[in-house]
């Protein structure tokens, strides 16, 4: 599907003016949750546990940061791990499978995983994390900086993004 063809019709304006937009009205309702009810696979076990969420629908993103404009795709059957949180910060943050989170760390996940969908702009990656984590889930502006300096400060050190 071409980009003129899909109808966002969700728009989240920041307020410094970061857009970010879905093909749907409640994006988090794309996700769902992997079930482990009548596997026995061992391997399939391990890898559900390692990353229990999936995409259902395609998610089409587009992000306006100024003049620049990066749109980009979640397949239908992407599967992410939610927020890595820390065991030892679950009291202050929340553990990494928990609802509130699962949008942005779908999001924010797509973006690690594939860095070039927003020309490796390590910090925008973050910064729309944070965003979705305030519209979705509600978290409270020191739970937010928190979360964002230790994202930030994580990507930076072990996820080898090219710039910035």
């Amino acid at each position: 599907m071409l980009e003129k063809e899909i109808d966002y019709k969700l728009k989240i304006v920041d307020k410094f003016g970061l857009i970010i937009e879905f093909n749907s009205e409640c994006p988090e309702k794309l996700i769902g949750d992997r079930s482990l009810f009548g596997i026995s696979d061992e391997k399939l076990i391990e890898d559900i546990k390692a990353r229990p969420f999936i995409v259902l629908r395609n998610i089409h993103v587009r992000v306006t940061e100024g003049d620049k404009v990066y749109t980009f795709v979640i397949p239908r059957g992407y599967t992410y791990d939610g927020a890595t949180v820390p065991s030892l910060a679950w009291k202050l943050i929340g553990q990494k499978t928990e609802p509130r989170f699962k949008l942005a760390s779908c999001v924010h996940d797509w973006m690690c995983d594939h860095h070039e969908v927003i020309n490796n702009e390590r910090r925008l990656s973050t910064h729309i994390f944070i965003i979705l984590c305030d519209v979705f889930g509600k978290f409270n502006k020191v739970k937010r900086i928190t979360m964002a300096f230790f994202i930030d400060t994580f990507q930076m050190l072990f996820c080898h993004w090219n710039k910035k």
